[in-house]
């Protein structure tokens, strides 16, 4: 009886035993977010097995949080509600660690009954030491071949199993896994998908044989940042010092950042963090935008998880819930802001919360638009070009005529543009240039034959880039002159050449005549040219348009334009008559006016009839394209009626002018009217 006794009592404790290798928590108590006594005394074995290996082939770009994930990670027993889980699983594959089968059993038994999509559940059974996923799970990269891999780091804990997961997630997803020795945690980091991360300068002291350079250098060969922020964590109290605590990139622009109370000791520490990000150039090329949540009464807010399309934020239930669901929405139009309370018994805290406990997992085959946008003002004389790459990780072609241009101005509605494949996975569009003060929206759009889909900015049309258009070199306004009445065609209309420029410009020529309308300019700021234009002074012209008899009946308006010749280029006003003026110019007020010009074009002599109403002075000249006067005709009183003037061709002192177009300009009281002449031998 006793060999018997002595027999069962061996086979239960090698059940037990065995029960106990696979499930690595049980006779433990659960671990903390900080480190335990124990583990504190045995920190010297963090990084001490870790095998690095050779960085992925450049160029990298490490994948961002706001980038397209296929599934999150997990882990059981869970440290986050199961109703978060349920939300996750609409929309990914949530991934669970599990230490068997026997506890796989129990989480699906635990997803059924909770109503979990478990078609969108998979697991994968290793042992785990915690459920801070975020901390040890992996980093992902894309390479050179566009093949998404994972990046691992040692774990600044002395947790081995932890450590190992993302070595076995590569192995379950088979992508490249590769080691890079720095320690450190994934709740303080934070990157931007364009070479931009950031951590408290705990990474500096977990690796103290490394100096600040390496550990830069180390960033950049495995993940591509060419940018390491370090900084100071503003938690002053906190004993983790993990970035996600009271930061979080929201998109490569924007930046959430927690705000406390005056009197909270931390206040001064996190207002010169805002401050300081604020001043931060972006990987855009413009400031960083801050978005302030407030946790009086220090929430997690800020330790929330992007997942595609929508904002998983640890909700306290507190009054304060609503102003940091608000916060999110404004920063992230387009996006669903969901709120989650954590667990009784693992409840969210300041420094350990969702997104501590949730980590994304990359789309292997992610369809990736690497766009610097157009920002802030942009000129309106020409048209915008912009460039994008098209990253297919699915290896599977790009659709050409899918890669496409979404735009709008003024909020107008959408029109859309193909952008061309250039070389290679490089594309460029066009988006036409717009009148100066337009506000143009504009988003981006591709497809490869893998079924995917993307946008930039990843949520697409409810939060385009957005970019104004303003006069950015020497610039007419306006730029058309519109003779309307006859009283603009006596009066004359005016433009200002502005020098939008920072630096002089000189005007050389301003064409006095018109070609196809007998347009003249009748005075500018100074007559004599060249001028300089100093940045931010204007140079008038005053255009004035003959009485003249229609030129075309056929058409709506006549078109000419006046050119002008600058240092900063040539540029030109347009000048516009409505036929129905031009028509009936001739009925208007009795005033001295040049009639018929006979022959014309002409060789040897041309006449000129001159109409006077009235007894009175009249000059009558002739001026070449550049409105320098070569001859004088007339220059005395006249008597009412036709007068007519005989012109052969020569100057002042009877030498013959070359061949080419000449103006008669007859000034008569305050009015003066011009017409074209064509002298050729």
């Amino acid at each position: 009886m006793k060999q018997i006794f002595t027999f069962i009592l061996l086979v239960v404790l090698a059940n037990t035993s065995v029960f106990a290798q696979d499930n690595p928590q049980v006779n433990r108590p659960p671990l903390q977010h900080e480190m335990t006594p124990d583990e504190l005394l045995r920190k010297s074995e963090i990084g001490k097995s870790f095998i690095p290996t050779a960085p992925p082939a450049p160029p990298v770009r490490n994948v961002a949080e706001f980038d397209r994930m296929q599934g999150a990670l997990v882990r059981y027993p869970f440290g986050i509600p199961i109703t978060l889980i349920r939300e996750m699983a609409t929309d990914v594959t949530v991934t669970t660690i599990v230490a068997s089968i026997a506890q796989k059993n129990t989480v699906i038994s635990q997803y059924v009954a909770n109503g979990v999509d478990t078609s969108h559940c998979n697991f994968l059974i290793a042992p785990s030491d915690s459920y801070w996923t975020r901390d040890y799970g992996p980093w992902f990269e894309s390479d050179s071949a566009r093949q998404i891999g994972i990046v691992d780091f040692p774990y600044n804990r002395p947790r081995p199993n932890d450590d190992e997961i993302p070595k076995k997630m590569a192995e379950m997803l088979g992508i490249p896994w590769f080691g890079m020795d720095v320690i450190s945690t994934g709740g303080d980091y934070m990157t931007d998908g364009y070479g931009i991360s950031a951590s408290t300068d705990l990474v500096w002291v977990e690796n103290p044989t490394q100096t600040h350079e390496q550990i830069a250098q180390k960033m950049s060969d495995y993940l591509g940042i060419t940018n390491f922020q370090v900084v100071p964590d503003p938690n002053l109290q906190s004993t983790i010092d993990h970035i996600d605590c009271w930061g979080k990139f929201l998109a490569p622009d924007k930046i959430l950042i927690r705000k406390t109370l005056t009197s909270d000791p931390e206040y001064a520490a996190l207002e010169s963090a805002a401050t300081y990000w604020g001043s931060q150039i972006c990987a855009f090329g413009y400031n960083y935008k801050v978005y302030r949540v407030k946790t009086p009464q220090d929430q997690p807010y800020s330790n929330s998880v992007i997942l595609n399309n929508k904002v998983l934020v640890p909700f306290m239930n507190t009054t304060w819930d609503d102003s940091a669901k608000a916060v999110y929405e404004e920063a992230m139009p387009g996006y669903e802001v969901i709120g989650f309370i954590g667990n009784p018994s693992t409840p969210w805290m300041s420094t350990d919360a969702l997104h501590c406990r949730v980590m994304g997992i990359s789309d292997i085959g992610l369809l990736h638009i690497k766009h610097i946008p157009l920002s802030g003002n942009q000129p309106c004389e020409y048209d915008h070009q912009l460039y994008a790459e098209i990253i297919a990780s699915s290896h599977q072609p790009v659709i050409g005529d899918s890669v496409l241009v979404h735009f709008k101005v003024n909020g107008g509605p959408y029109h859309t543009a193909v952008m061309v494949n250039t070389t290679d996975n490089l594309y460029s569009g066009t988006i036409p240039k717009q009148p100066a003060g337009s506000i143009i929206k504009y988003y981006l759009t591709a497809a490869d034959q893998s079924g995917r889909h993307a946008n930039a900015p990843f949520i697409g049309e409810p939060d385009p880039y957005t970019f104004q258009t303003i006069y950015t070199n020497l610039a007419p306004v306006p730029d058309t002159l519109w003779f309307i009445t006859a009283e603009d065609c006596l009066k004359g209309k005016i433009t200002q050449l502005h020098n939008y420029l920072s630096q002089p410009v000189n005007i050389s020529l301003v064409q006095q005549f018109g070609t196809s309308l007998p347009w003249y300019v009748d005075s500018m700021t100074v007559m004599t040219l060249p001028h300089m234009v100093n940045p931010s002074d204007s140079f008038g012209i005053r255009v004035k348009m003959p009485l003249v008899t229609l030129m075309n009946p056929a058409v709506q308006y006549e078109v000419d334009s006046m050119r002008v010749t600058t240092t900063a280029g040539v540029f030109h006003v347009i000048i516009m008559v409505n036929h129905d003026l031009l028509s009936g110019l001739r009925e208007v007020a009795s005033i001295a006016l040049i009639g018929k010009i006979y022959p014309n074009p002409f060789s040897d002599e041309t006449n000129i009839a001159v109409s006077i109403p009235d007894r009175e002075k009249v000059i009558v000249d002739i001026l070449d394209v550049r409105g320098t006067k070569v001859n004088t005709l007339v220059s005395q009183i006249l008597e009412p009626g036709i007068t007519t003037i005989h012109w052969n061709g020569t100057d002042a002192e009877g030498v013959r002018l070359p061949d080419g177009i000449y103006m008669c300009r007859m000034i008569s009281g305050n009015n003066t009217t011009v017409k074209r002449i064509v002298l050729f031998h």
